[in-house]
């Protein structure tokens, strides 16, 4: 097992194995919290795409000459080219850093240099699971070592600094 650094928004479930998965900031989350609402068709389903059956193009009109069952010969299909059902599988494990430098960098860069609305940064051991949308690590947790303010987890670094 390793050692994780997460910032945990105040308003998500509880940091457990089972709660663990990863999704864009301020995304809709299904009630499990495996799938996120699609951001593209704003959880529809719907939109328009090339005909992925027979190669057609959506914005163009082209497509091939032979009928096409699914797009009934026009090369566009009427649904989401993000997503099938207006949702989207979240990435197993929790977005996180493996060094509490890397974490406090993570946020500085993102212009988030304090965290808001009571979320805690969580020190937990687990295993890595996978790897999230900005290349940092994903985590399913396994034991919690230590949960510290943003002020107080910055403060302990500079300590140790």
């Amino acid at each position: 097992m390793s050692v994780f650094y997460r910032v945990h928004p105040s308003d998500a479930p509880p940091l457990t194995a089972d709660n663990a998965w990863s999704a864009p900031w301020g995304t809709t989350r299904s009630t499990d919290g495996s799938q996120y609402e699609c951001i593209v068709c704003d959880g529809t389903g719907e939109g328009q795409q090339d005909c992925p059956t027979c190669g057609g193009c959506a914005y163009t009109g082209e497509f091939h000459d032979t009928p096409c069952d699914r797009c009934d010969g026009n090369g566009i299909i009427d649904t989401c080219g993000n997503c099938d059902d207006g949702w989207i599988d979240c990435i197993r494990g929790y977005s996180c850093e493996n060094t509490p430098e890397s974490l406090i960098r993570y946020f500085t860069e993102a212009s988030r240099t304090g965290c808001a609305n009571g979320e805690q940064v969580i020190l937990f051991e687990g295993y890595q699971a996978d790897y999230g949308i900005d290349g940092e690590p994903t985590a399913v947790p396994q034991r919690i070592i230590e949960t510290l303010s943003w002020e107080d987890f910055v403060a302990s670094q500079e300590v140790t600094a």
